[in-house]
């Protein structure tokens, strides 16, 4: 009788093994991706780093994704005033630039 519940014992540990052995595993999660698109008059001087490029631009980039919750920037770059809905300026106005940043978790 002993030997006859070992044997089921021995048999269900396996098969419970084997199961969980062929269970969908879980990836982890994606990184979250967001695109802000940022005015350049936004009265904080985004848009005299932003148009060079340089170092300066990506320590506003990553600033700007941190104080949105994100990690760091992905990219950066200026927009073009067509890529804007409703980006159509008057003959007195002069041009805003406008940026898109990407930040990532």
């Amino acid at each position: 009788m002993r030997t006859r519940i070992s044997i089921v014992l021995t048999a269900a540990v396996f098969a419970s093994v084997a199961l969980t052995s062929l269970a969908p595993v879980e990836s982890a999660p994606k990184s979250k991706q967001r695109d802000f698109v940022i005015a350049g008059s936004d009265g904080y001087g985004t848009q005299d780093c932003l148009s060079t490029g340089g170092n300066c631009g990506r320590i506003v980039a990553d600033s700007w994704c941190e104080a949105k919750g994100f990690k760091s920037a992905l990219a950066y770059r200026k927009l073009d005033p067509d890529e804007i809905t409703g980006s159509t300026n008057s003959a007195t106005s002069k041009p805003v630039d406008s940026f898109l940043v990407s930040c990532k978790d």
